[in-house]
Formats: structure tokens, sequence, C-alpha cells
């Protein structure tokens, strides 16, 4: 007995899942969502809180849940309690629940039911429920004693895609089925006679040119519409489906999708479809599109539910998010774009530019120097001023600010910027500025106290023009306040400004792709801190009878600090303060967060606009504390939310190259552009802030490709983490630690996760979206407290390495700390500090035609972090890379991570090398030794002495073979052939005797298990002053063949006794060590399919260890010591 329970220990029990939502239904204020065999309910009360109330673990056992069914109760009454069916592959179970306000506790779980076949749709049937299976029959089951009442074949066994069960009473049932032969069966299993002879089909219905997957039916119109792999949708007019011999009618084909349609939903005013392409629609009975909903990521919507007496469509996608949509007449439809008819013999010339004052005013200027207004309201318009020094060329900008704030510019090819209120344009006042052309204008506000206005005129200075108003109102004051001087370049003009709260800089970015930091006024130049550099007013090019009148004018004020070509050659088109930090937007598709500290600017992380938009044009906050970027792809303009990455308006304008402007209120958002010689205006009432609800947050649209533990955040009770989950069971409490952990994959994103061990939930605190392609590998060092190593509170910082696709590599750090406010209760800090490509040195040749590129598409498969003696100053840590081109990769990180360069490299694999790991050896009065292991497509294993290689004066380093490139790193110390095929995952324990443990996993599905040593020869052994290098021989060595019956993709030793493994054939599996070969324990069964990798950490005694496995999903595991 005790043999056999030594074998049972240690048993993993599954704490978290994050899988695809593949089943979704509405039950009353409650939504039940099923997330691979787990039921989440939530609570959709408005006049509460929108939350999960509890998670159901392993309803469904080994299978994934497609669907629930609720018994119908005679008065309606499901407020309550309910009896719950839910279905998914072949297995059902039945559970009754009582839920209130805020609790749910289960009464009672049937037997999980394994059905024959394939289960496509369930109803429930005056207590007995009836069962759709995949090859086209019918199953009555009794839930009570778990039998089979009755069970009908139809005539035509085909296999089925999708079916639909209709009827409330097992007389009246009928099944329509989806055939893989594209066809509609409809037949009625109650007609089969006594003898059990299968049922002819009543009627088969063709039109798909695709496998039908999903069927909704409404009874009340006698409407059927069907979700098909052709991308389409269609609308049938069947009648009563209950009554055989009825006529059908096809009356819709709904085309909107640009890949396979999975679901379909029919109510009465609308019908709802989701598919492949993550996009769900909503189209009226007659086919036009009405709504869009863009926001999930990956691989497609999987699920929908409906609320119709909320108007609310919740969706549930293969990125494990669920997100509340309002329908039309909920939300805040966009308006349209309208032409403003600005044509006519009345308004002679042609229009050169427009913009907007407020979201329900518009400004257009033509080229006879006409200004005209255009009031939403009056809806026409109205000549403001004529200027015939405005003709030939006129820049016109509108000052920000609220609704009514009527403040705008107009500048001309000679200098001369003119002040215009709307309200009141006879009171316009005219500055003339420079002898030359005015390139650009900008309007910089800060609240209600100071508006600016900068104009750049030639040489690359900048005049900044302080407005104020009058008492009365009706007159204006524009006093030039002092002269900026942009750094040299071809051109060298401002493109935007703000100011830096609390106002005492100026934040502005120019044509050459920089940010540039100025005080706002001139008196802070006389701050000897300030560091602030000034020329006369004669040093400053293009100012001669610039400035009008006896004002005195500091003039040629050069930056504080600069951030040259942050944004590339295409310039800087934005630049927006909030949250502490700046955020500035560029035409290179990315956008920029700085925050300056000392009077200095300082990049803190670089990020990517959705797909396609490579210019972006502008960035908003919005009330709720998020951001929206605005930018263009190819002729549409975008508005995209990158918290909920959806696109929330597109409209077709044509493109950026033409006059535009974007206006966003709390009451609306407009957009108004040239086109065609007209004015045209896109609204959508209610601002960016789209109507829908985030659930749950999605984690990665790709699959998972390296998940890695970072360090636990321990918070004490004034956080009120204990309380924070309200589906607790009591007596579940645990320790208050929260494991952070870093996720990559192929979606190019890396993800930062807080995982609580209290609540088995998880929270995204962070994106990383810098890579170009697919995140493959993560490495994390400089573990430490944000105080440093004396500080108690809570608190982790680390840095971390990220590498993919296109030989890119990332470094940046994290610093997480408490956030009360927060659902997780900790907020997320990310500063980039530097990456490398190998690529660079390409892009920095001329002549590049002439050169043929070598192997341009290398890919980093994984990476390992090599720390020396921290009592070498100077010396930062190796990131060992194992790259797709046969190559072994040695990176020297400087300036704590700031300095990322190549160091050395070795093609002695010749093949794609896919692992490497490191590992330090230490033995009494000798050198603590540094061991790095690589890993190939051939089975075969490398180890490589880096500490010798990195002594000064080593042999280890050959010189390279041009200048620039890299050192050669030598040929290994040993080389182990440990399997035939490629080698998936890798693993090393130090043993008290001083030895290690290598385990290796492979392609094949064997494990390989040896005992390396490492020893020093003595000194009388080596040859005169020749180096002492340390001489690694195995000691013994085991193989298991067949341990796993798929790749083995993740290995952890856990203890010289103990190993854990992990492969794609979704098993879980613990293996006794130190006995010989490894003795198989036990096994479980996870639900992540495709798992490319695995960590594991002892969490705490009472907690035990925790596991995370990653691939199409993320799920945890724990167990006990």
């Amino acid at each position: 007995m005790e043999a056999l329970r030594d074998f049972i220990w240690p048993r993993a029990t599954s704490e978290l899942i994050l899988l695809s939502v593949t089943g979704l239904e509405c039950v009353g204020d409650r939504l039940l969502a099923g997330e691979g065999p787990d039921l989440l309910v939530y609570n959709l009360d408005l006049g509460g809180h929108l939350r999960m109330l509890k998670r159901v673990q392993n309803l469904l056992g080994h299978y994934l849940i497609h669907g629930f069914r609720v018994r119908p109760e005679p008065k309606g009454d499901l407020d309550s309690e309910a009896m719950i069916a839910a279905f998914g592959s072949k297995g059902l179970r039945i559970v009754k629940v009582s839920w209130g306000q805020s609790h749910l506790r289960e009464l009672w779980r049937s037997s999980l039911w394994n059905m024959p076949d394939w289960i496509w749709d369930a109803r429930w049937l005056e207590g007995n429920i009836a069962l759709a299976l995949g090859h086209n029959s019918v199953v009555l089951y009794d839930p009570v004693i778990g039998c089979v009442l009755q069970d009908v074949h139809c005539t035509d066994r085909c296999t089925l895609s999708s079916a639909c069960l209709i009827g409330d009473t097992w007389k009246e049932l009928t099944i329509v089925a989806g055939a893989v032969s594209k066809e509609l069966l409809v037949w009625y299993p109650a007609t089969a006679l006594t003898d059990g002879k299968p049922v002819a089909p009543d009627q088969r219905v063709s039109g798909h040119m695709g496998v039908i997957f999903s069927m909704s039916y409404l009874e009340s119109k006698g409407l059927l519409a069907t979700a098909s792999e052709d991308r389409s949708v269609r609308i049938w007019k069947v009648g009563d489906l209950r009554v055989p011999g009825g006529q059908v009618q096809h009356i819709g084909h709904c085309f909107g999708h640009n890949a396979r349609v999975w679901q379909v939903k029919l109510l009465e005013n609308y019908l709802i479809s989701a598919g492949e392409d993550c996009v769900c629609l909503v189209w009226n009975h007659e086919g036009e599109i009405l709504q869009a909903f863009r926001g999930h990521r990956g691989r497609g919507i999987r699920a929908i539910a409906t609320h119709e007496k909320q108007a609310w469509v919740i969706t549930g996608g293969d990125d494990s998010g669920i997100r509340l949509w309002h329908l039309v007449g909920r939300g805040y439809p966009g308006l349209g774009v309208s032409a403003l008819s600005f044509k006519s013999p009345s308004r002679p010339g042609a229009l050169k530019a427009v913009t907007l004052a407020g979201s329900w005013r518009v400004l257009a200027v033509t080229d006879v120097g006409a200004l005209y207004l255009y009031d939403l309201e009056v809806k026409c318009w109205e000549p403001l001023l004529e200027d015939n020094r405005f003709q030939s060329y006129c820049l016109l900008e509108a000052a920000p600010g609220p609704e009514g704030f009527g403040l705008c510019a107009l500048a001309n090819g000679e200098g001369l910027v003119k002040v215009v209120p709307i309200n009141t344009p006879t009171a316009a006042v005219d500055k003339n500025l420079f002898r030359g052309k005015v390139h650009s204008l900008s309007w910089a506000l800060r609240g209600y106290e100071e508006l600016l206005l900068l104009a750049s005129g030639p040489g690359g200075v900048v005049a900044c023009l302080e407005i104020s108003a009058a008492p009365t109102g009706k007159a204006i004051f524009v006093k030039e306040r002092c002269r900026y001087l942009l750094p040299p370049s071809r051109q060298r003009w401002h493109t935007c400004s703000a100011f830096l709260p609390p106002g005492d800089f100026l934040v502005c970015g120019d044509r050459r792709g920089s940010v540039l930091l100025f005080p706002a006024r001139p008196c802070l130049f006389k701050n000897p801190r300030a560091g602030i550099k000034a020329i006369t007013a004669a040093e400053a090019p293009g100012t001669e009878g610039g400035s009008s009148g006896s004002e005195k004018v500091v003039t040629g004020l050069v930056p504080v600090s600069t951030l040259r070509s942050l944004h590339g050659k295409q310039g800087v088109t934005s630049i927006t303060c909030g949250g502490g930090y700046v955020f500035s937007t560029g035409r290179d598709g990315s956008y920029f967060q700085l925050f300056v500290h000392g009077g200095q600017l300082h990049p803190v992380l670089r990020q990517k606009c959705c797909r396609g938009m490579n210019w972006v044009a502008g960035l908003r906050m919005v009330p709720d504390g998020s951001m929206v970027i605005l930018g263009f792809h190819a002729n549409e303009f975008i508005v995209w939310n990158p918290r909920s990455h959806e696109k929330l308006h597109i409209v077709n304008c044509g493109g950026g190259h033409r006059s535009w402007a974007f206006s966003d209120t709390e009451s609306a958002m407009a957009f108004a552009y040239l086109k065609d010689g007209e004015v045209m205006l896109y609204r959508a009432l209610g601002g960016c802030i789209r109507p829908n609800i985030i659930l749950r947050e999605g984690l990665h649209g790709r699959e998972i490709t390296c998940v890695k533990r970072v360090g636990t955040v321990t918070l004490g009770p004034e956080f009120d983490i204990f309380n924070l989950p309200e589906y607790m069971e009591p007596g579940s409490e645990g320790p208050g630690f929260i494991d952070i952990v870093i996720t990559s994959s192929e979606d190019t994103t890396v993800c930062v996760l807080a995982l609580p061990t209290t609540t088995g939930s998880a929270h995204a605190l962070s994106s990383v979206c810098n890579h170009i392609s697919s995140v493959r590998a993560l490495a994390v060092w400089g573990i430490g407290h944000p105080g440093g190593p004396g500080d108690s509170r809570p608190g982790l910082t680390a840095n971390v390495v990220s590498a993919g696709a296109r030989a890119e590599m990332h470094c940046f750090s994290l610093m997480i700390t408490p956030d009360p406010s927060s659902p997780s209760r900790l907020a997320c800090h990310v500063l980039h500090l530097s990456s490398h490509r190998l690529a660079e040195y390409w892009d920095r040749q001329r002549n590049r035609h002439r050169i043929v590129k070598v192997d341009p598409e290398t890919r980093y498969m994984s990476l390992a972090i090599c720390e020396f003696d921290s009592d070498k100053p100077g010396r930062g840590p190796l990131v060992a890379a194992a790259c797709s081109d046969g190559a072994v990769r040695l990176f020297l990180l400087e300036d704590s991570g700031r300095i990322l360069h190549l160091l050395a490299e070795s093609f002695h694999h010749k093949r794609c090398v896919l692992k490497v790991h490191s590992f330090t050896h230490e033995a009494p009065n000798q050198r603590r030794r540094l061991i790095l292991c690589s890993a190939a497509t051939d089975g075969s294993l490398a180890f490589w002495d880096l500490t010798t290689a990195m002594d000064r004066g080593s042999t280890a380093l050959g010189s390279p073979a041009h200048p620039g490139l890299p050192y050669q790193l030598g040929t290994p110390c040993l080389t182990v052939q440990a399997h035939s095929c490629g080698v998936n995952s890798l693993d090393t324990l130090h043993t008290p005797e001083g030895h290690h443990l290598v385990a290796s996993g492979s392609e094949d599905g064997s494990l390989h298990v040896f005992n390396l040593a490492v020893k020093m020869p003595e000194l009388e052994e080596a040859d005169g002053e020749a180096e002492l290098v340390p001489q690694l021989c195995v000691l013994e060595e085991y193989s298991v063949s067949g341990a796993h019956a798929a790749h083995v993709t993740g290995i952890k030793v856990l203890s010289p006794s103990l190993m854990v493994s992990a492969s794609i054939d979704q098993r879980l599996t613990f293996w006794r060590l130190g006995q010989g070969e490894p003795i198989f324990m036990n096994s479980t069964v996870y639900h992540v399919p495709d798992v490319a990798d695995m960590d594991c950490w002892p969490v705490s005694p009472e907690f035990g260890h925790r596991c995370a496995l990653a691939g199409q999903g993320l799920e945890v595991y724990n167990w006990y010591d």
C-alpha cells in the first residue's frame, strides 16, 4: 500500500483555464459561458455589478463545453433555481443550481454521460432531453435515471456538421440537420415505426456552397437562418417546421464576412452572425448590415448569445475573451458620411483646407482667401471673412477646447498669421512674424488658463504667440512670447505641440521625426539647472522684421531635451500628455510612451498599432481612462482602441494626404475631410467610447509560444486581496501571493499576467507590441524590488528579453507596484531598454542591391540568461540564443540592458538549434563555472564553458573573420547524442553530490536523463600557463522511449527524485528519478491543445508547486508537497 501511495503522489489539479470560449447562453440576467470543461456564470444585472458569480470546474470532464440548455419552468421563474444541461463533444451532464444577486450554489449534479456520437444540439422535452447526434440520429434521454428512452436514426446516415432541434414534445420534435453534403435535411423522429426502422427525410434543401456550421430557427416568423463555410449566411422562409410537408423558400443571401461563418442567431428584428474573421455582424431580415462588432483577436468568434430585453449581444472568442455589445438603438451608432454642399455660385474659389471647431462647427478656407463656417445645427455655410493675402497658400488650424471655444488661425506664404475669433471675425488680429513662408501652425492649451499658438517660419524658427481675451469677451490680444529654434534638418519645422503638466514645458514634434522639450515661458531659461542655451536675435535665421511693434522677445531658444528621429524621417504627427506620460505618434506606424525626468525626455515604450495602420495620425485620451489611436490604412481613416483591440470607427475617406480634421467630445465624434472639391463630414454620437463591456479580457489571438514566471508579489490585508473574488467558497482562502507570469505569442505580443493563488483567475497587467513578427522565446533576469534590496514594500522589478522571428530581439524592464483601484490590485510599468536585429548591419549597407542577403528569415527559437559574478564591474549578463540558421549566438547586455549587441556565435550544430539552457557549477575551492547547453534537430546536446570563453586573454573565443563581425565561440566541451530527432525541451538540476541532472524531451516522445559531472584538472596536469578548462563527462544516462505519444515540449526536474514532463498528447506526467531508469508515477490530462512550453515553480509549503502550460490557450495546475 505504501508503494502504491508513492506512485499516486503527487497529483496535479487544474486551478485556471484560459481557452477558447465555445459556449454562451443567457438565462435571465445571468450569462453561462463554457471554457474548456469549465462553466463560468456571470451576473449581468445592471442594477448591481457586472461580475463573475462562480467558476464550476471540470463540469464536463475531458470534453469541451459547446452549449447549454436550460430546462423551461412551468411558471417561467428562473431567478432562483435552474436545471442546466451542458453538452459538448460526446459528453452530457445535468446540473441544478441555486443562484441569487451575488451567489451561486450547486444543488445537484448528474454523472457524466458519454454518448456514442458527437452531440450537435440538445432540447428539453417535458422533463427529458433530446439529443441530435453526429450521424443523423436523435436520442431521447431520461436525466433522472440516466437511460435512453428513444433512439431514432434517419435513412440518410451521413455525417453532420450542425443540427437544430425544434419542438416542445416528442410528437412534434423536428430536426434540421446540416449534412456534409451541404444540404439541409428536415425529418421527424416521432414518425418512426415501432419496429425501429429509420425515418426518411421529409425535405432536402440545398443552396450553400460549403458545409453548414450553424443554424437558428425563429418560430414567431417562420424563418430559418444558416451559416456556412462559404462565408455566407442564408435566410429561409420555412413556416412552422413542426408540421410536415411545408414549403421552404430562400429569401435572403447575406455576404459580409471575410472567412468562414461559425455562428448565427435569429432575433425578432435582427440576425446575428459571427465567424473566423473575428467580426460579429448585425443584419436586418432583409440582409442589410446594421452593425459590425470588432474587438476579438485571433482565429475567430466561437460563441454568441443574445439578451433581447436589454438589446445585448455577447460574444466569446478564441482569444478567451468575452464581450458584451449593445444593439442598434441602445448604443451610439455612427451617423455616416455626408457632404456639406459647399459648392455654390455664391462661394467662388476651390477649397484649400478644412478644420473642426468642436464636433458641430466646420471651418473651411478657399483659394481666394475666404473663410467659411458651417454650423451643424443651422445646416448652412456662413462667410466669416475674406482676405486676398491668403489666396495662393493658406494654413488653417482651429484652437482646441470645449464646444463653443471659437478661435482659429490662418497663415500664408509671406510670414503673416491671422488669429480669428469665430463668433466675432471682425476682431481678428494680424501678426507679421517672418519674411518667408509659414510652414506649420499648432495650438497648445493648458486647461482654461493659457493658450499658445506656435508658428514655424524659415530657418527652423518657431514663434510662440500668447492669446488672451479682453474682459468684454469681444476682443482678443495676441502677444509674441518668445521664439524657439529647431535642430538643423532638411525639413525644419514643427508639426505639433502640447503643454506638459503642470505647464512649465512645451513638448513639440517636428517634420524630421524628433520630439523636443522647450520651457513654456522665457523666465525658465534663467534657471541654471535647466541647462538651456539661448542665442541672440541676429543669430536666429528668418527673424528679420519678424517681431512687430516694440515687443521685447527672447529669440533663438534651443530645446532642453531632444529625442532625435524618434519616428523616422516621416515626421511626428501628434503629441498628447496624460497620466504622467507624454505620447507621440508618427507616420512610422507606431506611438511612443515617454516621460520627463530632470528636464529630460526619456522613451519608455514603443507600441505598434493595429495591422495595416502605417500612418498613425493622433492619439486621444477618453473619459474612461483609456486611449484611442487615430490613423490611416490605405484609403480608410480608423479610430482604434488599443486596449480592446477594436476598430471603433472606419471612414472611407480616400487617405490622409488631404486636408482633414478630427474632433472628439463627450457628446459626439466628428471627422471632416476634403474630397472631390467638397467638404465631407462623418459624425458619431457618444464620442470615441463604444458601449461595449469587456466581461473578460482576451489573452492572445494566436498560439502562445512561451511562458515564464517572473516572480511573486505578496499583498497585505490592506489591499483586500482575500475579498477580491466574490464567488470563492468558504475555507478556500490561501496565501496572499500573486504570481507574475509573462507569455509570448504568434500574434507578435508579450503579455504580463497576474495569477493570484487565492482566486483561480488571471489579470492582464500589460501588453508589449514591439515585435514585427511572432515572439517565440522569453528570458528573465535582474529580479528585485522597486525600492531596492532593503525595501519591504510589496512590488517587483525584473528585466525581460524577448526574441522571435525576423531575428529580432528586445529588452525591456517591468515594475509591478500595488494599485488598489485596479481589479488585480497591481499596476505594471514597462520600460523599453534596447533592441537588436541581425539585419541591422544590412540596413546600413550601401549598394545593397549588389549584395546577396544571407538568410533574412532567421528565427530565435530559445533564449537563456547567463549571469556572471556580480563582483566584476561593467560586465552584464549574456543572452544565449538558439537560432534557426544553425547558430548559437551570445549577446552582451550592458548598462542595465540599455545596450544589446552581438558578441559571439558558433555554427557547431550545422542545423536548426531548438533549445539553449544555462546553469552554474560551484564546488569547494573552485571557481564558479557558467555552462551553456544547446540542443539541435539532430538530437544532440552540446555543452560550452562560458567562464573560460569570457576570460580576458582566453583563446576560447576566436577572432572574427571580418571586422565588425562577432567572435567565434569555438568547439564545445562535450557533445552528447541524446535523441534521434529534435530536442524540444531541456532542463538541468544541481544535485547534492555536486553533479548535474540533465533531462531532455524529443519529438519522438522519448525522454533522456543523464548525470553530468564537471571536473577540473589538477594544476600539475596543466601545461605550463595553459588555461584550466573543465572536463565534462557523463556518469550514467537513461532513456525512456515512448514516454509520450507526441512531441515532449516541456520538462522540469523538480528534485533529484522527481521530474515532470508535458507533451502535445495533452498529458502532464510525473516521473520518479534516482532508481535507474525514470519510473512512471501518474499522469493528468490537461485541456490546452498543442502545448508549446511549460514552466513550474514552488509557491510555498502550504500551496506547493504551480505549473503553467501554454499552447492554444493557458492552463495552470498546482500540486502539494
